[in-house]
């Protein structure tokens, strides 16, 4: 059939799918240049950010280190534990109104309900999330990491990597599990998989990391952490 047997209408829905695949190609470059930008899994603990908070309230802060501890819970709760040692700025902070007035202001891409206190000379801030981690075939998969490109036509871009933004960004195991694969450029110390700062730089960290856990003593620990994150579509 050539194209002077079409009728007009489905002519013109030939011109208007080519021309949408073109747009759709031309958007979405395949250096990955459409996504969104990389995202601190610790906003308050990147260089420079407690600081700039404090400075608008009228308080000089500085931070010698930061860490990050992610600790994964069975059911797929997670607790997030920022620790920032300071070497200036403690006195100030131990005022409870002043010190959330800064960790909100510069918390803002950690998200969720917070709370903080001092230990000693350590800013310590906390929060929850329950949409960090899930189950599957008996595992729990962490996959607050996992950006990798949509696969639905006329999806453009994708989400953002993740880049530590402590110093270090430690992941710990639910009770009882072992780390069962999927770490990406994570390191696996015991029963935590670890991130230094200088780690996955401006690119974040691997964007499909699915870092996963079975209970102690299972049989076969790597094949059923791989059969996990295929059923769970990962």
């Amino acid at each position: 059939m050539s194209l002077a047997t079409l009728s007009p209408r489905v002519l013109r829905l030939v011109a208007v799918a080519l021309v949408a695949s073109a747009l759709v190609a031309a958007a979405v470059p395949a250096d990955g240049a459409a996504r969104a930008p990389p995202e601190p899994a610790c906003g308050v603990c990147v260089d420079g950010a407690l600081a700039d908070a404090a400075d608008r309230h009228g308080v000089a802060v500085a931070v010698e280190r930061a860490t990050l501890d992610v600790h994964v819970s069975d059911d797929g709760s997670t607790r997030w534990t920022a620790r920032l040692d300071l070497s200036d700025g403690t006195d100030a902070l131990r005022n409870d109104s002043l010190r959330a007035a800064i960790v909100d202001a510069a918390t803002a891409s950690d998200g969720g309900d917070r709370t903080s206190r001092m230990d000693g000379d350590t800013l310590v801030v906390e929060h929850r999330r329950g949409d960090a981690a899930e189950r599957e075939a008996g595992a729990v998969l962490f996959t607050a990491f996992d950006a990798r490109d949509p696969v639905l036509p006329f999806v453009m871009g994708g989400e953002g990597t993740v880049y530590p933004g402590a110093d270090a960004l430690v992941l710990h195991a639910p009770e009882g599990h072992v780390v069962a694969g999927g770490v990406g450029d994570g390191t696996v110390e015991g029963r935590t998989v670890v991130w230094r700062g200088a780690e996955g730089g401006d690119d974040g960290i691997d964007r499909d990391a699915v870092p996963t856990f079975v209970p102690e003593g299972a049989v076969a620990p790597g094949v059923r952490g791989v059969l996990a994150r295929l059923l769970a579509g990962y």
